[in-house]
């Protein structure tokens, strides 16, 4: 009888042990990732040096674009809107692929969709341009503005400058 509560007392050590370590493995992996996740501060640099460069293309881009709309030249304006897509395009791909702040994703998460479809909305203006359809486009800019001004609420307590919505880029 005694021999076997010593065997109790081991394998309850060993459980015991075993908890210490995973708790441990799993605090040690929680540092890393914490360790490797940049601060908002930090986060909000590393964008911003990528968004100000494409923000300055893509208002170069853009230029004059409303007029062409205004005077029906949808042909010049397409290309406009087509070059800023691509601009806009790979700005968001390339900053969606840097790592984000501890406890920021969920909020980023919502950014990122709301840029997809600001994506979406270029495309599909410059679609209609295309197809001369300039009531159409227009119709969309409406849209578009009012998702880039949903996306810029999303992130108002980051700061940003040139990753925030600015209608004055496009045209």
């Amino acid at each position: 009888m005694h021999a076997r509560s010593a065997e109790s007392r081991r394998r309850g050590f060993a459980v015991a042990w075993g908890a210490a370590l995973l708790a441990a493995t799993l605090l040690l992996a929680a540092a890393t990732a914490a360790a490797e996740a940049p601060t908002r501060a930090e986060y909000v640099s590393q964008l911003e040096q990528v968004c100000r460069p494409d923000a300055a293309a893509t208002q170069k881009a853009m230029k004059g674009a409303r007029a062409d709309v205004g005077a029906e030249r949808f042909a010049a304006a397409a290309a406009k809107f087509a070059a800023a897509t691509s601009i806009f395009g790979g700005t968001v791909d390339e900053i969606s692929a840097l790592p984000q702040p501890a406890g920021d994703e969920a909020k980023l998460g919502k950014w990122f969709g709301y840029l997809r479809a600001q994506e979406s909305y270029l495309k599909r203006i410059t679609a209609q341009l295309r197809a001369g359809r300039g009531i159409k486009a227009q119709r969309l800019t409406a849209r578009f503005i009012h998702n880039g001004n949903l996306a810029n609420n999303v992130v108002l307590a980051f700061g940003f400058n040139y990753c925030s919505f600015k209608f004055s880029r496009y045209g």
